[in-house]
């Protein structure tokens, strides 16, 4: 009842995409899943755009030579993401908002778009990606410094401490940097822990804070808003 009450007045639906995947020795399997959640909910809160359920799953065969991660092909994560918006769609939405908080998924919903806008034309469909956002990371160079890293790095962890804090131990970590690689080769389950053998891409995150992680999450929420409030 409520869905067909909200159906009469928008047809904007949030779509948080996430992944279980390791994140180095402090951040947990679910840490892409509790990201683009948060960040989807908040959004939902200040617009009044429903939201929904996360998709869990996502495609990180990269870190399968870790313990715990579980991984869908890029070719089901397509198909999966396929059936989503045609079910979406049968049901009268027409502007999907994607929140995706996983590296991984990022070609497979690319592709799923491709396809959905031949078959679905009058679907619409964004994709924010928090950590791409030119706006998001001036708020990390100015809360952080200028970091390198993009995998369960400063910014990262950061997010986690500010939405779920009991979910990371920093007491874990060894101490140990992790500059990313400057080479043109794929990084595949082949080679990704030769290149960060604790699953940190980035310096040792030690210092990351839960203040700067708010800073992180309120400009992420704030371009999510914006993009749903903007979306004729």
């Amino acid at each position: 009842k409520e869905v067909a009450d909200y159906l009469e007045r928008d047809n904007r639906i949030i779509l948080p995409l996430g992944s279980v995947e390791e994140h180095g020795p402090h951040l947990g399997l679910g840490t892409d899943c509790i990201e683009a959640e948060a960040i989807a909910r908040l959004s939902s809160e200040a617009t009044g755009v429903i939201t929904a359920p996360t998709l869990n799953y996502g495609m990180t065969f990269s870190a399968m030579g870790f313990p715990g991660t579980l991984s869908l092909s890029p070719k089901t994560l397509i198909c999966v993401l396929e059936d989503i918006l045609r079910s979406m769609h049968q049901q009268g939405f027409r502007r999907v908002f994607i929140v995706n908080g996983h590296g991984g998924n990022t070609a497979s919903i690319q592709c799923c778009a491709e396809n959905m806008a031949t078959e679905l034309p009058e679907l619409s469909l964004k994709l924010v990606e928090w950590w791409k956002e030119e706006d998001v990371n001036q708020v990390i160079n100015e809360t952080m410094g200028k970091q390198v890293g993009s995998h369960a790095s400063f910014a990262e962890t950061a997010l986690v401490m500010a939405i779920r804090p009991q979910a990371v131990k920093l007491n874990n970590l060894t101490g140990r940097d992790a500059p990313l690689e400057n080479t043109r080769e794929l990084l595949t389950v082949r080679n990704f822990s030769k290149f960060y053998p604790d699953g940190i891409m980035g310096l040792n995150p030690s210092t990351a804070s839960a203040e700067a992680g708010h800073a992180v999450l309120k400009k992420s929420v704030d371009l999510c808003v914006k993009e749903l409030e903007d979306w004729n």
